[in-house]
């Protein structure tokens, strides 16, 4: 396997901390279990992030320290991955919120309806409940690698370099995850225009219901990259009046 370079972990690293504080997980934190949750994760990740500078020089050098640095980035994959759950479960209940464009609008009593139910509601419902409990369990067993991971820093007596200029500035460098810059991408035209024509179908909407098209993969594949693609086409746009 190949040597982990700071650069590419402390990306991801850096990724899932703002993820953590970001408004796709705000509804979330209502429940206090959850909540919980992700503060402990951004702390440990923080802690986890000051580290890796001298993680990666060592890791030349020292089996352990490179094994760890594997584990690190396997866990990093993962909590992307429950961390994408979340947020697709957050586009799902606001969409339910959402009065449907005009060209597919089945009744106005139906639409009028939806706008006085409350978000509560759906967060109560029991494929809600269901969702939050069954994360709940995913959220222990990363917990619990996490804290594992923040154990053997301390075994590897790995040191605290997040003062580094190299590190700094590097931080200062890294881009916002809410620009894409399409010249950049390559490899994805084929499946962005598969997910828009399966996003225009018109039997999509079929008894006023709404579906989830979701997008797996490994971490670090690109697979938000693709969502943003697929939600700042043109067609898209057009179509959909209300975005989050």
């Amino acid at each position: 396997m190949s040597f982990i370079g700071e650069a590419v972990l402390s990306v991801s690293v850096e990724l899932l901390i703002k993820k953590l504080a970001s408004k796709g997980l705000e509804l979330f934190t209502r429940h206090e279990k959850l909540k919980a949750d992700f503060i402990k994760w951004k702390g440990m990740l923080e802690m986890i992030q000051a580290v890796l500078a001298d993680a990666e020089d060592r890791q030349t050098n020292d089996k352990s320290v490179k094994t760890w640095l594997d584990d690190l980035q396997n866990l990093a994959y993962d909590v992307e991955d429950l961390l994408d759950e979340f947020e697709t479960e957050t586009l799902r209940r606001e969409l339910l919120h959402q009065e449907p464009a005009a060209a597919y609008q089945p009744s106005t009593s139906t639409s009028k309806f939806r706008k006085f139910i409350p978000t509560c509601c759906t967060n109560f419902s029991p494929r809600s409940v269901q969702f939050e409990s069954k994360m709940v369990s995913k959220m222990e067993e990363v917990t619990a690698r996490l804290q594992d991971i923040e154990r053997q820093k301390g075994l590897l007596k790995l040191k605290n370099v997040i003062s580094d200029g190299k590190s700094r500035n590097f931080r200062q460098r890294l881009p916002s995850t809410s620009l894409v810059n399409e010249a950049e991408v390559y490899g994805r035209q084929k499946e962005k225009e598969e997910i828009v024509e399966l996003l225009l179908r018109d039997d999509l909407r079929a008894d006023d219901r709404f579906s989830v098209i979701s997008i797996i993969g490994m971490g670090g594949v690109g697979k938000t990259t693709l969502a943003q693609l697929v939600y700042k086409h043109d067609r898209v746009r057009r179509r959909f009046e209300i975005k989050a």
